[in-house]
Order: C-alpha cells, then sequence, then structure tokens
C-alpha cells in the first residue's frame, strides 16, 4: 500500500479528472458556475500544496529530477495564469468553455505525467517521516489556499 500522502494525492488526481469532464461538458450557465467554484477550489489548493511540498523536495535532488519538477512548475504557472483568464471571462460564451477545456486537457497531461514521474521518485527517495513531513507541509498550504480563495 503506498503512503497516505501519495493515496491522498492520487485521490486529488481523480478529482480533478471527474470534475474538469463534468465542467467540459456544462451547458446550463448555473450548472458552469457551481462546477467552476468546485474545480477553482479543488485545483487551486492542490496546485498550491505541491508547490509547497514535493516540488521543493524534488527540486533539491538534481539532475533530471530537478528538471521535471522546474517543468511541472511552469505548468503549474500557466494553470494559473489560465484559472485567473477563466475569472475574468463571461461563462456564457464560447471563449470560456474554449479556456476550460485547455486547462482541463493540460491538467491531464500534468497529473498524469505527476503520477507517472514524480510520485514513484518520491517513494524512491523519501522515508515515510520525509513523507509525513511533505504531507504536513501541503496541507498546510492547501488550507491556506482555502482561506485566501487566490491563487
Amino acid at each position: 500500500m503506498a503512503h497516505e500522502f501519495i493515496e491522498h494525492l492520487l485521490e486529488d488526481h481523480e478529482e480533478q479528472r471527474q470534475m474538469g469532464e463534468e465542467i467540459r461538458h456544462a451547458m446550463d450557465l448555473d450548472e458552469r458556475k457551481e462546477l467552476w467554484e468546485e474545480f477553482y477550489e479543488e485545483l487551486s489548493g492542490h496546485l498550491l500544496g505541491e508547490e509547497a511540498s514535493i516540488f521543493p523536495f524534488l527540486q533539491e535532488v538534481g539532475g533530471e529530477t530537478t528538471m521535471e519538477a522546474d517543468k511541472a512548475l511552469q505548468e503549474h504557472h500557466v494553470a494559473k495564469l489560465l484559472i485567473r483568464e477563466l475569472q475574468d471571462v463571461s461563462m456564457d460564451g464560447d471563449t470560456w468553455l474554449a479556456k476550460v477545456k485547455v486547462l482541463d486537457d493540460m491538467n491531464r497531461v500534468h497529473i498524469d505525467a505527476e503520477e507517472r514521474i514524480h510520485f514513484p521518485k518520491l517513494v524512491q527517495l523519501c522515508t515515510p517521516d520525509q513523507l509525513d513531513d511533505l504531507f504536513e507541509q501541503y496541507e498546510e498550504a492547501e488550507e491556506e489556499a482555502e482561506e485566501e480563495e487566490t491563487i
């Protein structure tokens, strides 16, 4: 069985996949608004949690691991830009739907890479105590994101 931190991250990813699928197909404006609020909350907390925990750890490893972590952080940066743009575009237009589809597509590629590259690397490099510490850092950043409601 995987460490509870890895399990938590995998559960977050599955939620993001489901939410992304739902929001892509939401045609009713009220449904879009409700789904966007849920997706935004889930995604923003997850992004900030990872940025406070796993990626700083992986950046310190060096070599290809550092490069992969840097790449993932750039993907987070682009996702945040899209999220900010989505907040400024009318949800009842085609532009909003196109942007949300791009965000979902990018996120799917990103989380697939995390599951394939980053999580196994964390399990390989970390002791259970280190994973516990990373999980604590993740949860603290996730809670701050919920309180601030902005990324």
